[in-house]
């Protein structure tokens, strides 16, 4: 009979065999043993796991259901020769409840981790950290500002460099014109510390921020956001991105080419495309007919690098710019609650076969991620500090 020596593998090893391994696995392995356990649930391990983890050409799509009063999460492989109907991967589990609007409005993914609200005009109800991969949340307390007159407020998600994942909200009490008084005042949350933290009041935060349906994306560590001037002298408005970075918690502001400053707000979006910042610019015409550009940011930061990508007419009830394939297909929301890929070149449109209402449509990039697997994050010097006493 071997002896237990012959049993016994390398730290090193086992290491590398478990960092190779999908999160679901990994899940399951918790259960080995307690040194398992505390390794896999490691800070450290999480974030080495998910920088040795391939990008995979995987999209997440959201649509909601209103017959049924559901919201579907689905994960596609994005083939760039395949029809995207064909390459459904799994359906994520979803078991939240129901929300006033139907369905939550998702703020913005990061590392695999969705921040989901529900915040029916402008009452904020539930705030989730949700990780629909191992399916892992962290229901998060309510702010801290609570403001009785009238007001509206934005909402940024992002992760810093020490794996420190933040909100940042932004509430604008308004006048009696219904427009968003300055300054507004500003609040963060981290879930290392899982508090509300209030920041100065206004810091330099001297701009507006547009109200119905706003979005947020986070790029290149930093929050960005459509917001906008009133010009008082002559009317009309200024339009451009106020950013905040995660790390420092600064407010700053990115300017836009002269063809989308002068646009209405509402009618910008800002999106990530092929790794550049891009702006999505609507032009809605009176016969029911309309267009849109896609501009990108070719070198981030510099202004002069603005340029537009392509013009769309808004053909077969296209609606909305909802995300992009790794083929260059852009993907719209129809007025007929459909999903549907318009491939630039071409002009040509094919229907997805996924149907929900039209503003319930989300579409990212998505990589799985052990995250939130313990339900919080803290920073640890070494991964190998779990690995003591461990075999199999």
């Amino acid at each position: 009979m071997p002896d237990s020596e012959s049993f016994y593998f390398p730290r090193e090893l086992i290491l590398e065999i478990l960092l190779k391994l999908p999160p679901k696995s990994l899940l399951r392995f918790t259960l080995v043993s307690k040194s398992w356990h505390s390794l896999i649930t490691s800070p450290s391990f999480i974030s080495t796991h998910l920088t040795k983890t391939p990008q995979t050409n995987t999209l997440l799509v959201r649509h909601y259901n209103s017959t049924h009063n559901n919201e579907h999460y689905s994960l596609f492989h994005d083939a760039k020769n395949t029809p995207f109907c064909l390459n459904f991967t799994c359906e994520l589990s979803f078991e939240f409840n129901c929300c006033q609007l139907g369905y939550y409005r998702i703020v913005g993914s990061c590392n695999g981790v969705l921040c989901i609200c529900d915040d029916l005009f402008g009452d904020l109800r539930n705030l989730v950290l949700w990780n629909p991969c191992i399916n892992k949340f962290v229901m998060l307390p309510l702010p801290g500002i609570k403001v009785q007159e009238p007001h509206m407020f934005v909402i940024g998600f992002g992760i810093n460099n020490k794996d420190d994942y933040k909100l940042v909200r932004v509430v604008y009490v308004k006048n009696e014109d219904g427009m968003c008084n300055l300054p507004p005042e500003v609040e963060v949350y981290s879930i290392s510390t899982g508090v509300w933290r209030r920041v100065m009041r206004g810091v330099a935060v001297k701009h507006c921020m547009v109200e119905f349906m706003w979005s947020q994306v986070f790029f290149e560590g930093v929050v960005h956001w459509i917001a906008y001037d009133v010009i008082v002298i002559g009317g009309g408005v200024r339009c451009l991105v106020m950013t905040f970075s995660v790390d420092d918690e600064v407010f700053g502001e990115i300017e836009l080419p002269d063809e989308l400053v002068g646009v209405i707000p509402m009618y910008l979006g800002v999106m990530v495309l092929e790794g550049s910042l891009a702006v999505v610019k609507y032009e809605r015409g009176l016969n029911g007919s309309g267009s849109c550009e896609v501009w990108v940011m070719k070198s981030y930061g510099v202004v002069e690098s603005w340029s537009r990508l392509y013009r769309i007419n808004l053909v077969a009830g296209m609606e909305k710019v909802v995300g992009f394939r790794n083929n260059g297909e852009v993907l719209f929301s129809t007025k007929r609650n459909r999903l549907v890929s318009f491939d630039p070149n071409s002009g040509g449109t094919k229907d997805l076969g996924i149907r929900g209402s039209s503003r319930s449509f989300y579409v990212q990039n998505y990589v799985e991620s052990l995250v939130l697997l313990r339900g919080n994050i803290a920073v640890m010097d070494d991964v190998s500090d779990g690995m003591e006493n461990l075999w199999i």
